[in-house]
């Protein structure tokens, strides 16, 4: 049986996001936190704007950043590596959300 493309990519960017990535930088949720208050921090001090980010909102964002490589260059790891950031916004929005109901 063949395997597609999209589940080789998919099967790529799961081992990805559970493996040397996840041990080298620590938990996503942990990490894209990190990340969302940085940017918040540098919009307030830069242009006066104050935008509560999560870890959902970078990871999307990271999607983004994928996508927009895109037109450029047509590599299979922007698209290995936006499907494994999309699984980690819903992961994020899992972990966000679950605190919310704990509180």
């Amino acid at each position: 049986m063949t395997t597609s493309v999209r589940e080789s990519y998919l099967a790529e960017a799961s081992r990805l996001t559970g493996g040397d990535r996840n041990v080298a930088y620590g938990p996503p949720h942990e990490n894209l936190t990190h990340m969302a208050d940085m940017v918040s921090a540098y919009l307030t001090g830069k242009h006066n704007i104050f935008l509560a980010l999560d870890s959902e909102d970078m990871a999307w964002i990271m999607v983004m950043a994928k996508m927009s490589r895109t037109p450029a260059s047509a590599l299979a790891d922007n698209y290995i590596d936006a499907a494994a950031y999309a699984a980690i916004a819903g992961e994020c929005r899992d972990i966000l959300e679950s605190h919310l109901t704990a509180d």
